[in-house]
């Protein structure tokens, strides 16, 4: 059997009708079966070539046409193991721009040589050109590829609110506390006709452009991170909110299911499993009683969601006092000193001090801006820990728990509470987070 095979590199070679020009070629070359990939040539785990490889081995293919060597990879030593391959099994191979004739003469060998080495020549130069693209798009903190939904790129690069879908992201973060990925899925086809799907809507959430931030990851894996380039459509503490919120979200229709109040931090004190809602809502239980009786929990222990709300309340009232009172009573406050900060101000001074020369001056501009970075890193640390000490200022209101939803109250436990264990009967523990103090 003829078989054909095609590659493109992107979806966007393929929408430009490359892959196709491939295919009506070897049609028109006789093939009987075309099988082709949409990826990079220097992977060797390209589904269909894999395939084609299968089918030479089995003996199904006697002959590969391809309309160019490249097809089949863009690396010396991985084209000359196909080449090898194929000839074990007796598929001759034909490529269309190239009539190479016997593959395993000596002038075979070397034409494929030089073939291959060209095709693995400007794949490594279109690398190279590519390293340099983003190592300048980072230099001018423009933002990588398409921007997430809501904005836009300005003629910089950098992230802008876009005119139409600025508001619509702004209500997706305003449901996202009520509702999940999936409802807000939903939502957005039908009132919007924008297709998100819920994984989408999910990765969105978490992309560090919504909170004002552009990152790059290296090479080596590593993050690069810059603070605050562009307008946030989110604040960090409504991330770290959100993040906990979505993580335990009902995948059900929220709108008919009354939400966990501590979901992700109520333990069990017995076999340390979560505690789940029962009673419609009204009580908890052990997640592993529920399922399994005493063979998975001995804790067979319900307890009302009005005490659980009244125990942690009071906890988060006392809390709250001792830190306002604290807070309160300081009569000098003196700035700390960050150390970390003034080595770094320091190893500044110390290089603008020397000779000037190219060196100098690009150690200079790295240093410049790790210390932006980190101020911009402090900035957003202290607007977090004025955030909170706002908020615990309000716990000693006698109506504020009164007036406050499920949701809110969820809100507000995930932000202060590391975790709530039942031990049965009315024994609650609950352990506080450590925060910073204004």
């Amino acid at each position: 059997m003829r078989i054909g095979y095609a590659r493109v590199s992107t979806r966007q070679q393929a929408d430009t009708e490359a892959l196709d020009q491939q295919i009506n070629r070897l049609e028109k070359a006789g093939t009987e079966e075309i099988l082709y990939d949409i990826e990079s040539g220097r992977k060797d785990t390209r589904k269909n070539f894999k395939q084609l490889i299968n089918l030479a081995k089995s003996g199904v293919a006697t002959e590969i046409v391809v309309t160019r060597l490249d097809r089949l990879g863009r690396n010396v030593i991985s084209i000359h193991k196909t080449i090898e391959t194929l000839q074990k099994a007796g598929v001759k191979l034909t490529i269309l721009d190239s009539p190479l004739g016997d593959t395993s003469s000596a002038f075979g060998w070397l034409t494929i040589n030089n073939i291959a080495g060209l095709a693995e020549f400007e794949s490594r130069l279109l690398s190279e050109r590519i390293s340099h693209g983003i190592e300048y798009y980072r230099s001018k903190l423009k933002y990588f590829g398409k921007p997430p939904f809501g904005y836009a790129k300005d003629e910089s690069g950098k992230c802008i609110p876009h005119p139409s879908n600025w508001a619509i992201a702004k209500k997706i973060i305003h449901q996202l506390y009520d509702n999940s990925f999936a409802s807000i899925s939903r939502w957005l086809a039908q009132n919007h006709k924008i297709k998100m799907y819920p994984s989408s809507v999910r990765n969105w959430l978490h992309n560090p452009a919504l909170r004002g931030h552009t990152f790059y990851k290296l090479k080596s894996g590593e993050i690069d991170r810059h603070y605050s380039t562009h307008q946030a459509l989110i604040t960090e503490n409504q991330y770290e909110d959100l993040a906990k919120i979505t993580a335990h979200t009902n995948k059900k229709d929220p709108r008919k299911f009354k939400p966990h109040i501590l979901a992700g931090i109520f333990k069990c004190g017995v076999c340390g499993h979560a505690m789940t809602k029962t009673k419609a809502g009204k009580q908890f239980q052990c997640t592993q009683y529920k399922k399994f009786g005493k063979s998975g929990c001995s804790n067979q222990k319900t307890i009302a969601k009005s005490i659980v709300k009244k125990e942690v309340t009071k906890v988060l009232t006392r809390y709250a006092l001792e830190v306002v009172q604290e807070v309160n009573n300081r009569t000098q406050k003196n700035e700390v000193t960050d150390e970390k900060l003034v080595i770094l101000q320091h190893q500044l001074q110390t290089l603008q001090s020397l000779p000037d020369n190219p060196a100098i001056k690009h150690a200079i501009a790295e240093l410049e801006g790790q210390i932006k970075n980190y101020e911009q890193q402090n900035r957003a640390r202290n607007s977090k820990t004025k955030e909170d000490y706002l908020m615990l200022h309000s716990f000693a209101h006698s109506d504020f728990w009164e007036l406050l939803s499920d949701t809110e109250f969820k809100v507000i436990c995930l932000r202060f509470l590391e975790s709530v264990t039942f031990n049965g009967g009315k024994d609650i523990e609950v352990c506080l987070r450590d925060i910073s103090l204004p």
